[in-house]
């Protein structure tokens, strides 16, 4: 058998090769490192030519609420939407066309007043239009447990916009800084057809605005927009597809590309010139995770049983994935949340995660499956899944369980499987600016995990109680018993089972902050500029 070190360097060869043919197509002149524009650069000072971002994804759709292929569309879509609020890299929302807010006693009316804008093509930027993206955002039902709390909200005139909640919703901005609720013009938007036929060109009101986009194609280009309130640092931004992690490793030590996301772990290992490159281990807001079908077209009686799915839970190697397919970057999960940057994370699996076969083996054998089964388990080719996957099938072993591993490819597809909704179990993430936000994709009718897992309202009901509480509260010890509620719950039905805090290698020639995802986060991507989103 080819050591997993020997596969690497022969996958890296061959990808050095390939770059040397020019499939990337990007020349040393392009790059974006500069006086004005390095690793040393601050969003400050920073002003950039071109900037190269070596994707994993094509761009194919900027229609956050109607996408097509993986999460680099989405990121893209983000820097050429209008928004309310929009994410620094910090991962704080921070005022964008809003200038001015106000919230009621009650914290149940909240008031927006909007900047003077203009979109891209000159035109004005209005409440209506706002109006008009949160519809489309609630038709879409995409992520709608982060807006079940808003009852209405009316345009009073071209610059107000008046929120009406159902309770109070401190982290409300958080929900208004999502990709989903993207300005773009009410009039060419208020129809599916309509919409159709306009996000294939697009205006801006963002920071970018579209120069290049045939869906399909390894290269979408957009340059800043001169109508936007502020300037940013970047002149073009080029998004270059590179689907696989070794050429794009390649590229990105050839100079070819000054931003990447998902590098192999070829990169940690490598001794780069500090001064023209930096790779980090960047952690995000959200775990990797095991994903049960619980819907009627389940087609494994086993999966059905919680006490079989929480004897994987116990069986499942955590700390093992994390050393060996993670190299230790990153920590096995004790409990359901992220743990970076999350004051409300707490430990809630037993025996804070680490595995107990013999109790996974008793709840086998209670359930009647001592003997075990076979489960079917795909899994989206991304950079360290598939060695995950296999220490998944290896722990499962110990119970009896005959894992076959389905990588697929592109990763993307992985949306076929869940259409179809007759998956067995899956191996994913689940991300979310906050712990509330991230577990009620999971646990509130509405989320994200909780459609895509086919969760019954009826399973979810006492958790979508709690999370409500906590959601609607300012007080961090109330936050941390109902959040508590959730995660005991959480490990009784075992429908999503934490694994560990996910985390990407990510290369940069160019000063964080000025062009990136924004990590933690990964849906969202930064642009910064000047003046910068206001701190308020």
């Amino acid at each position: 058998m080819i050591s997993r070190t020997r596969r690497i360097l022969v996958a890296l060869t061959s990808a050095l090769a390939v770059v040397a043919g020019s499939l990337i197509g990007v020349t040393a002149a392009q790059a974006a490192p500069s006086a004005t524009c390095n690793l040393r650069s601050k969003p400050a000072n920073a002003q950039c030519d071109v900037i190269v971002y070596g994707a994993l994804h094509r761009v194919q759709s900027l229609d956050p609420i109607s996408p097509v292929g993986g999460y680099t569309e989405g990121q893209m879509a983000y820097t050429i939407q209008g928004k309310l609020y929009r994410y620094d890299n910090d991962g704080k929302p921070r005022r964008d066309l809003v200038a001015s807010a106000t919230i009621s006693a009650d914290k149940k009316t909240v008031t927006h007043t909007l900047r003077d804008a203009k979109y891209s093509d000159g035109t004005a930027i209005t409440a209506a239009d706002a109006v008009n993206a949160f519809e489309r955002w609630i038709n879409s039902k995409r992520s709608a447990s982060y807006i079940d709390a808003v009852e209405k909200v009316v345009a009073k005139d071209s610059k107000t916009l008046v929120w009406t909640l159902k309770r109070p919703y401190p982290d409300f901005n958080f929900a208004l800084a999502q990709e989903f609720l993207g300005i773009h013009p009410a009039s060419k938007t208020d129809t599916e057809a309509k919409a159709k036929e306009y996000f294939k060109n697009p205006v801006a009101g963002g920071p970018m605005m579209v120069k290049t986009f045939v869906p399909g194609t390894d290269l979408f280009v957009s340059v800043a927009n001169p109508n936007y309130w502020a300037k940013p640092v970047v002149k073009e931004i080029q998004v270059r597809t590179i689907p696989d992690g070794n050429t794009r490793l390649a590229a990105y030590q050839a100079g070819d590309i000054d931003y990447v996301m998902e590098l192999p772990l070829g990169a940690a290992k490598t001794k780069f010139d500090k001064t023209r490159f930096r790779v980090v281990g960047e952690k995000d807001s959200g775990v990797f995770m095991l994903a049960f079908n619980m819907g009627p077209l389940q087609p494994n009686a086993a999966l059905k049983d919680a006490r079989v799915r929480r004897a994987i839970s116990l069986a499942v190697d955590r700390a093992g994935i994390m050393r060996t397919a993670f190299a230790g970057l990153s920590k096995p999960s004790c409990g359901m949340q992220f743990e970076f940057k999350n004051d409300y994370y707490l430990c809630s699996l037993p025996k804070d995660g680490k595995r107990d076969n013999a109790a996974a083996r008793k709840l086998m054998a209670e359930a009647g499956y001592a003997k075990g089964f076979k489960v079917n388990m795909p899994v989206p080719n991304r950079i360290f899944w598939q060695d995950a996957a296999q220490i998944v099938k290896d722990s499962l072993k110990n119970i009896n369980i005959d894992v076959t591993i389905d990588m697929v490819t592109p990763d993307s597809n992985i949306s076929n499987y869940i259409n179809k909704r007759d998956w067995e179990m899956m191996w994913f993430g689940n991300n979310a600016a906050t712990g509330i936000l991230q577990l009620s994709n999971w646990f509130k009718p509405g989320g994200v995990w909780a459609n895509n897992a086919n969760v019954p309202n009826s399973l979810i009901t006492e958790t979508e109680k709690l999370l409500n509480e906590a959601a609607a509260s300012e007080s961090p010890a109330v936050i941390r018993e109902k959040l508590a509620g959730v995660e005991k719950i959480a490990f009784e039905q075992s429908i999503f089972i934490p694994i560990g805090t996910r985390f990407y290698l990510t290369g940069y020639r160019i000063g964080p902050g000025l062009v990136n995802a924004l990590l933690p986060g990964q849906l969202q991507f930064v642009v910064a500029t000047n003046p910068a989103l206001p701190l308020d």
